[in-house]
C-alpha cells in the first residue's frame, strides 16, 4: 500500500535527518538558531509520519476484521452448496460451477487478509513494500495560463 510506504518514508526521513542534526550540533557545525529550526522541522515530520501511521493501520485492522468476517462465512455457504447437490437440489454441472467460483472467492479473500496482516505488522518502509523518496521542500505547482486550457 502505497500510503503506508509514504507514512514510513516520511518519518524514517525525519528520524535519519534529525540524527543527523544532532551530530552536526555535537560538532558544532549548526548554530543554535538553525538547530532548533531544522529540528523543529523534523520532529513534524516524524510526528506527521506516526500520525499517517496510525490512520492507515486502523483503517488496516477494520479491513482485516471484514475479510476474517466474510471467510468465517463462507465455509458455511460451501457446506450448503454440497447439501443441495447431494439432495438433488442442483446438478452437478451447477455445483461445480458455484463450487468452483466459491473456492476462488475465499482463496482470493485469504490473499488479501494475509497481505493485510503483513501490511498491518509492517515496522518499516522496506517492510510496507519499499521506501519513497520523500522530498521536504514543496515544488511550485505549475499551472497552465488561461489561453492554453481546453475548451
Amino acid at each position: 500500500m502505497r500510503k503506508l510506504r509514504m507514512a514510513f518514508s516520511k518519518k524514517e526521513k525525519g528520524e535519519e535527518l534529525l540524527a543527523r542534526l544532532k551530530e552536526l550540533k555535537k560538532s558544532e557545525e549548526v548554530d543554535d538558531e538553525q538547530y532548533q529550526r531544522k529540528s523543529a522541522q523534523y520532529t513534524e515530520l516524524i510526528e506527521e509520519g506516526n500520525q499517517e501511521i496510525d490512520a492507515i493501520r486502523q483503517s488496516l485492522s477494520a479491513k482485516l476484521e471484514a475479510l476474517q468476517r466474510d471467510l468465517e462465512t463462507h465455509p458455511a455457504e460451501l457446506k450448503e452448496l454440497e447439501l443441495k447437490s447431494k439432495l438433488g437440489e442442483i446438478d452437478a454441472e451447477t455445483f461445480s460451477s458455484r463450487e468452483q467460483k466459491l473456492r476462488a472467492k475465499i482463496s482470493r479473500l485469504e490473499e488479501e487478509a494475509k497481505e493485510t496482516e503483513a501490511l498491518l505488522n509492517a515496522k518499516s518502509a522496506e517492510a510496507a513494500g519499499g521506501a519513497v523518496d520523500i522530498q521536504l521542500e514543496k515544488k511550485p505547482l505549475l499551472r497552465r495560463p488561461k489561453w492554453l486550457k481546453r475548451p
